[in-house]
């Protein structure tokens, strides 16, 4: 079988099947036109989620996945694993062979990527690196790097921030605050009720 990668011609034969083509590298993502990777039935990455949306450096980084072949039917990988890749403005780090474990939900896996203690603060999107996915019967995928912006699920966000970290802000009054507002009332009640006692005491001495 010949498949078309990226301008050339890679063939796949009975005993490349389950064994990663060699020929497609990692390339960083939308930087270059889709890369064809070797397949018999074409499978797709239809999720990509990661939470937290805000988080720090040096923590850890769930990620969802989501698999479908072209026919809408769940894929279920052979090797339990695959390439990420970590995007910002002036950093970038692909995770390469990253286990990936099933959630339950037929197609549906998920994964764990710890951050560099000294990545830099800004927004990040994390990809599926392409042609890193296989379900062991000679079907790689994806065709291109993905992100949520390239999924057909149209819900799913696989961009975060890493900032500084936030304060808990209370959601109630603190206990000076309550102090100082309870005087100020107890103040202004006492000076009505001088000023009513005063209008009676002035009545009666007319």
């Amino acid at each position: 079988m010949l498949v078309l990668v990226t301008g050339s011609f890679y063939y796949a034969s009975s005993s490349a099947v389950g064994t990663r083509p060699q020929s497609v590298s990692v390339a960083p993502a939308q930087t270059q036109p889709p890369v064809y990777c070797v397949y018999q039935y074409q499978f797709l990455v239809i999720k990509v989620q990661v939470s937290p949306g805000n988080t720090q450096a040096g923590a850890s980084l769930d990620v969802t996945l989501q698999l479908e072949y072209i026919d809408g039917s769940p894929v279920k990988l052979s090797s339990e694993e695959g390439d990420f890749l970590l995007l910002g403005t002036n950093y970038s780090h692909v995770y390469q062979k990253i286990t990936v474990t099933p959630t339950g939900n037929p197609g549906e896996y998920h994964t764990s990527l710890p951050l560099a203690s000294d990545i830099p603060m800004g927004y990040y999107k994390v990809y599926c690196v392409h042609c890193t996915f296989t379900d062991g019967s000679g079907n790689w995928a994806p065709n291109s790097d993905t992100s949520s912006d390239e999924t057909s699920l149209g819900t799913d966000n696989s961009a975060f921030l890493i900032g500084p970290a936030t304060a808990t802000t209370a959601t109630g009054p603190s206990t000076g605050t309550l102090s100082a507002s309870l005087l100020v009332g107890l103040g202004i009640l006492l000076l009505i009720v001088i000023l009513i006692a005063a209008l009676l005491l002035r009545r009666r001495k007319k």
